[in-house]
């Protein structure tokens, strides 16, 4: 009989699995009473270790290795709180270091992404601080080897300091910096030479030039030219030769045909900008000539308005009680026999027998005024049988004829007379009425200087007597508003006549600082500067105008027509207007350059969509698919050269003012190489 309990052969090749053994029934120990056990610690999930050793990885580079050292300070003081855990600092050291070192090796690409954030944040903190050679360098537009042994300085000084943050001991962490200062240097260098490189790329491509001539603020340009309306492309704005250049090569391809045209109309409202600003409350005039067209009228009016004024101020000398010293009288005929000897004018009764006639009747009406005697030691002349002698002198003796220059200087003479009395006090009455004789007075010297104007006024030569000359002109003759304009100031906006300043002086005075009239002429003079017809000038001109007008021959004239405030805005439109005037360098007169760079262009794209095909039947593709290859080469190659035109104009137009640098660039490519320099992944050194 066989036993059932023997094992059963098995075929050659199989063995049998051994039983899986039972646990074993642990029994619960009884507690005494009043105690439990405490529940077994729950198990951290997988986000949150993955979580940890991401923050543990960027505290590390952020902290240049002491994030774990500083846990440990923290907690150490934590703990020995009332109700702490009371571990010491060494204790807790090991144990961030053992958790952190678990976390790590399970989730690798975790600790790695923290890491290299860490490393970005920490040099990316560090240039915006003003603590990196390499970012500071940059934004000073430093040359490129410059910016490159600044880079290598960073990248060195941020690796040393993470080298020395991670040792331990004095000696451990001099070690630690020492190795890792020659590889964060090379790492720094190189990040810096290719953010160097790829911003050279993009600035050729897509950018354009960055580059600001010497001494000059775009920004600052821009917001002037802004008061005005008045955009500015980046060469305008920077006065860049080399992005001039590239400008040129944009108009050339019409890529700035949009930009230019509403700069022009910009530059035209900017004009009637400008001339609103002069009219104020009068309405602005239609060209320069148009501000003529009124104003010999209005010279004649008030002509006859200052007369006619003068005459009511002077009838006051009706009042008996208005007294003229009698010397000052008795003098008279000597003081004009003097002024004719002084003139060098000589009265030849024979030859001259109206003037001579004209003396005697000065004489003998003089002569009638009494003389003094006994008690009585003067006699006063009343004022109105002085002015007597002048009308009866000027109605009898007319200056015609051969006599006409000795008659015109004896009634000056009397004339004068008039004036010194009543400058030396020789004429006594009320205040009132002496107030009144020189309104009188007063008026009726500016009605002279407008309807006769002298060389001379008694003994002094008469500073305006040209432009009073030349405003009696435009009264009395027949002239177009164009003639007119010539005649007072010249051709010249930027270089007016010698006489203009006094003849804008003399004008305001007639016409008036607030009249219509005067704000015409101001206004002329400005469209004068900056337009011809309806069209504005091109801003080469305009700045020419602005400029002699302002700071040159016109200086004079311009102080007159314009307040300082005005001078000034005109001043900021000068500045805008050469702004807009292409620097001389480069200037593109012939733009023959520019205008073979399209066909230049179309020709080496289809040349290099030939090679394309050549080169794929070269390789072995059929002729169908060679021309397809040539064909998808030079569609990329003009799909390229359009993207990079658009670029370049966008920048050229929508971003006058160059981006300042920040040198991030150099940091963003040299930091994520930094977790390479942790021992734990080298192996170089000795763990800690």
């Amino acid at each position: 009989m066989t036993d059932i309990r023997q094992p059963i052969p098995l075929p050659p090749g199989f063995v049998l699995e051994d039983e899986p053994q039972q646990p074993s029934q642990q029994t619960t120990p009884q507690l005494p009473g009043g105690f439990v056990l405490d529940a077994p610690p729950a198990l951290e999930s997988e986000g949150i270790r993955q979580g940890r050793s991401a923050a543990q990885g960027f505290a590390d580079l952020a902290t240049w290795g002491l994030a774990d050292e500083a846990a440990a300070a923290v907690g150490t003081l934590g703990g020995m709180l009332p109700g702490g855990h009371g571990k010491g600092y060494s204790e807790l050291l090991d144990e961030i270091r053992h958790t952190s070192e678990d976390d790590a090796k399970a989730y690798p690409k975790s600790h790695l992404a923290g890491q290299v954030l860490g490393a970005v944040g920490n040099a990316s903190g560090m240039a915006r601080g003003g603590l990196s050679l390499a970012a500071n360098a940059t934004q000073a537009g430093k040359g490129w080897f410059t910016r490159l042994l600044s880079g290598g300085a960073d990248g060195g000084l941020q690796a040393a300091g993470y080298g020395f943050g991670s040792g331990e001991g004095v000696q451990d962490r001099m070690a630690r910096a020492a190795y890792n200062f020659p590889l964060g240097a090379a790492l720094g260098s190189g990040g810096e030479l290719l953010a160097t490189g790829i911003g050279a790329g993009s600035k050729a491509l897509f950018r354009g030039s960055d580059d600001i001539a010497k001494g000059v603020n775009p920004a600052a340009n821009v917001q002037t030219a802004n008061e005005f309306g008045i955009p500015l492309s980046r060469a305008q704005a920077t006065r860049s030769i080399p992005q001039s250049n590239i400008e040129n090569q944009l108009r050339s391809q019409g890529s700035m045909s949009g930009f230019d045209a509403a700069q022009r109309e910009a530059l035209g409202e900017s004009v009637n900008q400008v001339q609103r600003g002069l009219a104020g409350p009068n309405v602005p005039i239609s060209s320069a000539s148009s501000a003529y067209e009124a104003i010999p009228g209005r010279l004649r009016s008030v002509r006859d308005m200052t007369k006619a004024a003068s005459k009511d101020a002077y009838k006051v000398i009706d009042d008996n009680d208005v007294l003229v010293s009698g010397e000052a009288v008795r003098s008279l005929p000597d003081f004009i026999r003097n002024r004719l000897t002084s003139d060098q004018i000589l009265i030849d009764p024979m030859y001259h027998q109206g003037a001579a006639r004209a003396m005697a009747y000065i004489d003998d009406y003089i002569g009638r005024l009494p003389k003094p005697s006994g008690d009585v030691k003067n006699i006063d002349a009343q004022l109105r049988w002085v002015e007597s002698l002048r009308a009866g002198l000027r109605k009898n003796f007319p200056p015609i004829g051969q006599d006409a220059p000795a008659l015109k200087a004896i009634s000056g003479s009397v004339d004068q007379w008039m004036d010194d009395i009543f400058d030396n006090g020789l004429v006594s009455a009320s205040d009132d009425v002496l107030d009144q004789l020189k309104t009188a007075r007063s008026k009726w010297s500016d009605y002279m200087s407008i309807a006769d104007p002298k060389l001379k006024q008694g003994r002094t030569f008469n500073p305006q007597y040209e432009a009073q000359r030349a405003v009696k002109a435009i009264s009395e003759k027949d002239m177009s508003p164009e003639e007119i304009g010539q005649y007072l100031w010249g051709s010249s906006v930027a270089s007016p006549k010698n006489m203009s300043f006094m003849t804008a002086q003399h004008l305001r005075k007639v016409l008036g600082p607030d009249s219509p009239e005067w704000s015409a002429v101001r206004q002329s003079f400005w469209l004068r500067a900056t337009r011809a017809g309806d069209e504005a000038l091109n801003p080469s001109q305009i700045a020419k105008n602005l400029d002699g007008l302002l700071n040159g021959q016109g200086k004079s004239v311009a102080s007159t027509l314009f307040s300082d405030g005005e001078r000034e805005l005109m001043g900021k439109y000068l500045a805008t207007m050469r702004m807009l005037s292409p620097a001389r360098e480069g200037l593109n007169t012939s733009n023959t350059a520019n205008r073979m760079l399209p066909q230049l262009q179309r020709y080496g794209t289809a040349i290099m969509g030939t090679l394309a095909g050549g080169g794929g039947l070269y390789g072995g593709l059929g002729p169908l698919e060679a021309m397809g290859v040539g064909a998808l080469a030079t569609g990329a190659l003009k799909g390229a050269g359009a993207l990079s035109r658009q670029a370049k104009t966008y920048t050229a137009t929508r971003v006058p003012v160059p981006k300042m640098a920040s040198g991030q660039g150099g940091v963003l490519l040299r930091a994520p190489g930094m977790p390479l320099l942790d021992d734990k992944r080298q192996g170089f050194l000795p763990a800690r």
